[in-house]
């Protein structure tokens, strides 16, 4: 699994864990729905920092809350 994969998963992770649409992930952090769709889909490859850091603000986590996950862990 590369970055970009493990990145959407933890999204949708955290959507699921928090019981939060992506509408709702939007508002929350200011990323717009179809940045957020193209990172779950895989259409942005790279997500910028600036990107993950809203979202995470969005979740209420810190983002290294966002980054201290099992899925980027490199076996």
């Amino acid at each position: 699994m590369n970055i970009s994969q493990a990145i959407s998963k933890r999204i949708i992770l955290l959507c699921y864990e928090k019981n939060i649409t992506i509408y709702e992930l939007s508002k929350r952090s200011g990323v717009p729905k179809t940045t957020i769709k193209d990172i779950i889909s895989g259409r942005t490859k790279n997500p910028s920092i600036l990107s993950i850091e809203k979202l995470a603000i969005g979740f209420s986590i810190s983002i290294g809350e966002f980054w201290n996950h099992e899925i980027f862990t490199y076996r």
